[in-house]
């Protein structure tokens, strides 16, 4: 009986614990706060416009490959069971040029077998070629499968002239690991630097977006259809956060070094957004459902162009 009444108090003690440790590494998801993230698409849809030129015609997806999460660590308080995190590129196509926005991953080095579920080589093969016939190529941030394809591209210096790092991005190299900044052929290299929203095109504006990491942001692409498309990076890897303003679980937040604080109030930024713009077009980083869904309707095409000629 002795014996019982101790492990009993033994029990009580460690879950008094680790619930509250459960509770806060796994369930608890930050409030927005005042001033939150200021997303002025007013002012987005100026620069978009004032620079003269013909806008992009097309946008292109490719999926290079596809981990595989669990919905716990894509949401707090959401289930243990898996979800996919497909990993994109995207080009757009101009009359007469393009421009890649993101360079998933050149292989899954570094990524626990269980977690790699598909990898596309010739996606890749695709995406590399399209980079050498790209005018601009835009990361959304430093995170490996991202820019990975970037860094790792065989033909690296001669597409220099082209790459629109920032200088926050290559300020972190170590936010690219394992991918790895290659330093003596980035020597010279000179970075984009803009303060709030800068347009690189007509009808394409980046936005600053630090957060989920130093250098994020956003890609604001106006078609010449009209048509708008709003590319988060990962600001959300899925829409399902920005429905219910909840952050990424406090654990694994911490494993991605995320600003918790900073990426709530762009999720409560972009929830009112979609609200108030229900036309556009929110393309998270990493959900297959919304990409299916934006093929299906025809704002997007699977695969690249590699003839801009036809």
């Amino acid at each position: 009986m002795r014996f019982l009444k101790s492990a009993v108090r033994v029990g009580l003690v460690l879950a008094a614990v680790s619930l509250p440790a459960w509770y806060f590494l796994v369930l608890h998801s930050p409030s927005p706060s005042t001033p939150g993230f200021t997303l002025d698409i007013e002012e987005i849809r100026a620069l978009a416009t004032a620079m003269p030129g013909r806008r992009a015609n097309e946008v292109r997806v490719e999926k290079i490959a596809t981990l595989q999460f669990a919905e716990a660590m894509v949401m707090a308080g959401e289930p243990w069971r898996a979800t996919p995190i497909p990993v994109y590129s995207y080009q757009l196509i101009f009359p007469d040029s393009s421009i890649i926005i993101d360079t998933a991953m050149a292989d899954t080095k570094g990524i626990p077998d269980m977690m790699v579920t598909d990898f596309d080589a010739r996606a890749l093969q695709r995406l590399n070629v399209a980079m050498t016939l790209a005018e601009q190529i835009v990361i959304t941030h430093e995170h490996f499968d991202h820019i990975g394809g970037l860094l790792e591209h065989p033909q690296l210096a001669e597409l220099l002239p082209a790459v629109r790092l920032t200088d926050t991005q290559l300020a972190h190299p170590e936010r690219m690991a394992p991918a790895l900044l290659p330093e003596d052929t980035m020597a010279d290299y000179r970075p984009l630097q803009y303060d709030g929203a800068v347009a690189i095109a007509p009808g394409v504006v980046l936005i600053e977006a630090a957060g989920h990491s130093p250098g994020s942001q956003m890609v604001y692409v106006l078609l010449a259809s009209g048509t708008e498309i709003l590319f988060l990076g990962d600001v959300s890897w899925q829409l399902r956060n920005i429905k219910a303003v909840q952050e990424r679980p406090l654990f694994m937040t911490a494993l991605i070094r995320e600003d918790r604080q900073a990426v709530i109030n762009q999720f409560q930024s972009l929830n009112n957004l979609a609200r108030e713009e229900p036309a556009l077009n929110l393309v998270p980083g990493h959900q297959l459902e919304p990409i299916a869904a934006l093929v299906e309707q025809g704002v997007m095409r699977r695969g690249f162009r590699l003839n801009l000629a036809q």
